[in-house]
């Protein structure tokens, strides 16, 4: 049966194959870019803030330039040693020195004084005109790097000190002058709005101990949210980055240390803000994507179903029973094209597994029957008994009889013991019967038995050992231990078809109800029943010539009982065990 397809099936799979990829590769780069930019993202951050702190310091080290000279500056010697001049020449002196002072705080675009400081004369030039000399103030904010003080001359800020010595002394009156520069606060917020705008949510100065620095106009997450969640990372000189979410918001904190101050820039920036359109895009594109991948994967689907799994099963179906097991069958729930394969399929395997176990079967009945026999005939007794009737006649001087009893001795066991092939003619199995009978007569000269066999019957191929197990029951079972003349018939005939191999005798017999259970015994399965004799002949007699084959227990016309093979010829070719 030929499989058609549709134009619309086929488009369809077409469809699902070259869209597969190109959704595959647009999320796999999408996916990439999103990470690619995030990381490029932090880069830029981390690069910017770099950048601005860089500046910062520049700018802070102009003050350090313009003020540290002043410790040598000429008119401030002049006033700290010249010790002899009018107050008319200390004041234009101290006038220069502030006029000075002011170009120096004029350096920066920041909100800062300058202070000159004679702690000898308890003297001060500032570049503030308000500002006095308070030896314990002095003395309070000395310090030879950048320090944050909240109580400056006009506000919060960080102050720095230059000595000559470039160490503290012990007491500040042992300096004979010192400069000292402040930035107020008021300019590094300055700073963070310039900084903030268009690049930053909420930039901020801080440094553990101290209280932050932020712009004027903080936005994002609250700043004493993210100092708690960056906790020693800025507690150190590291500089870095942490992504963190605040209200359902995903942030990019980035921090980055001055070395000049000592302490760390923060910012954040909400990552949706660049990386949002990249996610709208894809989601788009990925809802456009599904609803043709669904009508692919459906029509691929129906495909796999109704062709491909179908075809799948026939070829597993085929290694099974290539591999051996021949029980298996394919599973009856498809309802297409492939439906009446399948069910021929498995009638195919069911007829091959029927003739497989029927030929199997008969093989170890056939071997089960010629060991039995072999272990039958050999025992000691059965071959003690025929070499005693050797030595007696011997002894009596019967030499036929002995002659004839070694011979029939000889073929029996060249019968039993041929392994070679378990099929045989019918007139070598009666043959193989009459030499069995001839040694019992020779033992025991009342046993008479007759055998009839039509000339063309004796060319029929049946199993081995098939009649001589029904000739022992009859000697074993009907004449042993009977007080007259016993009698073996054995008859071989066609009726209708039918072969008629008889086996009667004239010994015990048996009654109505161990004849019935005799019958009953003969239809128990394989493997369910250990089995005697003539069950072993009934099961290999339908495992050769098919289930219509049976044996028929009867009374005997000679008084005895009666066992009949029935089988039809020509409806099962008689074939070789093995």
């Amino acid at each position: 049966m030929r499989i058609k397809f549709s134009i619309f099936q086929k488009m369809l799979v077409l469809l699902l194959i070259l869209l597969t990829p190109v959704v595959a590769l647009y999320y796999y780069s999408t996916s990439k870019s999103i990470s690619v930019i995030q990381d490029e993202l932090i880069k830029a951050s981390l690069n910017r803030m770099e950048l601005f702190v860089a500046q910062m310091d520049a700018s802070i080290e102009k003050f350090d330039l313009a003020s540290a000279p002043m410790l040598v500056d000429t008119s401030v010697l002049e006033y700290l040693y010249n010790l002899e001049m009018s107050d008319y020449a200390l004041m234009k002196s101290r006038m220069l020195i502030q006029e000075k002072l002011s170009l120096a705080s004029a350096s920066g675009n920041w909100r800062n004084d300058v202070t000159v400081y004679f702690p000898q004369a308890h003297d001060s030039i500032s570049s503030s005109p308000s500002y006095e000399y308070d030896p314990q103030e002095f003395e309070r904010r000395f310090s030879l790097s950048w320090s944050y003080s909240e109580d400056l001359e006009i506000g919060s800020g960080f102050t720095r000190t230059y000595v000559t010595t470039g160490y503290k002394p012990a007491r500040s009156e042992d300096l004979d002058v010192a400069v000292r520069v402040n930035l107020y606060k008021w300019s590094f917020e300055n700073l963070l709005d310039t900084y903030k705008s268009g690049h930053s949510d909420n930039p901020f100065f801080y440094k553990k101990g101290r209280p932050f620095i932020a712009s004027r106009s903080a936005g994002g997450p609250a700043v004493d949210e993210v100092i708690r969640d960056l906790g020693e990372r800025v507690s150190g000189r590291d500089s870095g980055y942490l992504i963190h979410s605040y209200s359902g918001r995903s942030y990019l904190i980035t921090y980055y240390y001055s070395s000049l101050l000592e302490w760390h820039l923060v910012d954040s920036v909400p990552l949706d803000q660049i990386i949002g359109p990249i996610r709208q895009q894809r989601l788009l594109f990925g809802a456009s994507s599904v609803i043709l991948l669904l009508t692919g994967i459906t029509a691929a689907s129906a495909l796999y179903w109704n062709v491909h799994r179908p075809i799948f099963q026939l070829v597993r179906a085929v290694q099974r029973i290539k591999s051996g097991d021949y029980a298996y069958r394919l599973p009856k729930k498809s309802s297409n094209e492939f439906t009446f394969l399948m069910q021929n399929f498995n009638e195919m395997a069911t007829q091959i597994q029927d003739l497989i176990e029927n030929v199997l079967q008969s093989r170890i009945l056939a071997r089960d029957a010629t060991l039995k026999q072999l272990q039958a005939q050999i025992h000691p007794h059965f071959l003690y008994n025929c070499l005693g009737y050797i030595i007696n006649m011997t002894k009596m001087g019967h030499k036929k009889a002995v002659m004839d009893m070694a011979y029939h001795l000889a073929d029996y066991y060249r019968y039993t013991t041929r392994m070679d092939n378990q099929g045989v003619s019918m007139d070598e199995e009666l043959a193989f019967v009459s030499v069995h009978l001839e040694i019992l007569r020779l033992r025991n000269d009342t046993l008479s038995y007759s055998i009839e066999l039509p000339e063309g019957l004796s060319g029929l191929r049946i199993p081995r050992l098939l009649v001589q197990p029904m000739v022992e029951n009859a000697i074993v079972h009907g004449l042993e231990n009977v007080d007259y003349p016993g009698r073996v018939e054995i008859s071989v005939s066609v009726k209708e078809g039918l072969l008629q191999l008889q086996v009667a005798d004239n010994g015990k017999g048996l009654s109505d109800e161990q004849i019935s259970r005799l019958h009953a015994e003969l239809l128990i399965p394989a493997g369910e029943y250990a089995g005697c004799g003539l069950w072993n002949v009934y099961q290999r007699l339908q495992g050769n010539f098919g289930p219509d084959a049976q044996i028929i227990i009867s009374r005997s016309t000679l008084g005895g009982l009666s066992v009949q093979l029935l089988w039809r010829i020509g409806t099962v070719e008689e074939t070789e065990e093995g």
